[in-house]
């Protein structure tokens, strides 16, 4: 059962946003309710930008109530297609497990080396019962061991096999990002290994923004665009809709500058200010390597399923002397407009280094451009 007074919304970027609903589980016994308690991962479910559904299970490396999607390993099951996605953590950071390339079939006319198919993965789901209190433990998508999880019970406790559960394992399937603890990669965006290195910011001498918004972006800023917002229709009675006035970083950056880099916004559902993807036109836009002006603009790169996805951006609000970026105003998803050095934001926006390392290949953190 969820629980939804228990929900917890986190900012992946400025483009997606998850809301976490962690679950209960329910049962009966002898028609009637027992108590019941999962004892090898931690149920939830994922819900993305209020429109798409996961049934999510965090398997922890180590038994630690701080643990959660810190490390250990996530599935996650689109509710509607059932298509399965698994994910690695190590001290915070995710990595998607992508399935093993399904070799062509011998005699195949293809000239790809690899057809794209996709397959069935098992999950054994276990139960047991003593002390009053009903025990289920499911396994690792793919495996079917026998639990030797701790139990309330001693460790001669018999665990019955349910069922197995399928789910669909693909190749070319959309990835979605996997969720973190408190605060990814926005769609339409793509970008190639760096040739040459850029001289655009510098190291500031202190951090103000970047350890508070890894923390919780609702505790330091005001939520000024919700995507979603509560009528009151009197009586007691109040209604959520979605919000045609909430927009985010892109809207903020490209408004002001190009709007035709704007290719595609949340409009179906009802946010049509929200930008989810944008295309930088060579036409209108030359990137900025050096001598850096206000007015100019940057684009936010992360790591992203072995490459690098954008993650933010915003507007060159103050420079230097010798021509580095030294402050950018930018909006930060929902919430309010900052201004903060172009290195200070949370590290799900990118590293503050110049460059980062992805699939072998290097990438820059941060893209200046200048309108032609």
């Amino acid at each position: 059962m969820p629980q939804w007074e228990n929900a917890k919304y986190s900012q992946i970027n400025d483009s997606i946003q998850y809301t976490i609903i962690p679950l209960t589980a329910e049962g009966q016994l002898n028609e009637k309710a027992i108590s019941v308690q999962t004892v090898n991962n931690t149920p939830f479910l994922v819900v993305a930008n209020g429109e798409k559904f996961y049934l999510s299970r965090f398997y922890p490396d180590k038994k630690s109530d701080n643990n959660f999607l810190k490390n250990g390993q996530l599935s996650m099951i689109d509710v509607l297609n059932k298509n399965l996605f698994t994910y690695s953590y190590e001290n915070g950071k995710s990595t998607y497990n992508a399935p093993k390339a399904f070799k062509s079939p011998k005699g195949s006319k293809k000239k790809a080396a690899y057809e794209i198919q996709c397959r069935q993965e098992g999950t054994c789901v276990w139960s047991t019962y003593c002390n009053g209190v009903g025990y289920i433990s499911t396994s690792l998508p793919g495996t079917c061991s026998y639990p030797t999880d701790y139990t309330d019970c001693d460790y001669t406790v018999s665990w019955s096999n349910d069922r197995m559960i399928y789910n669909t394992v693909c190749e070319n399937v959309w990835v979605p990002d996997a969720p973190t603890d408190g605060g990814g990669s926005g769609g339409g965006w793509t970008s190639t290994p760096i040739q040459t290195a850029t001289n655009t910011d510098k190291e500031p001498v202190t951090y103000y923004w970047r350890s508070k918004l890894d923390e919780d972006f609702s505790k330091y800023l005001q939520l000024t665009t919700p995507l979603v917002k509560t009528i009151d229709l009197g009586g007691g009675i109040a209604v959520d809709q979605s919000n045609p006035d909430a927009y985010n970083c892109h809207y903020y950056t490209f408004n002001k500058t190009d709007k035709s880099a704007i290719t595609e916004t949340l409009a179906s559902d009802g946010n049509p200010l929200w930008v989810v993807s944008i295309n930088i036109k060579d036409a209108n836009f030359i990137q900025v390597t050096s001598n850096v002006k206000v007015g100019d603009i940057v684009l936010y790169q992360a790591p992203y399923n072995g490459g690098a996805g954008l993650s933010h951006s915003g507007i060159v609000s103050g420079v230097d002397t010798q021509g580095f970026a030294t402050e950018i105003t930018s909006k930060m998803g929902e919430y309010e407009i900052i201004t903060h050095h172009p290195r200070d934001v949370p590290s799900s926006y990118g590293p503050t280094s110049p460059t980062f390392e992805s699939g072998g290949q290097t990438y820059l953190s941060r893209i200046y451009y200048r309108r032609r």
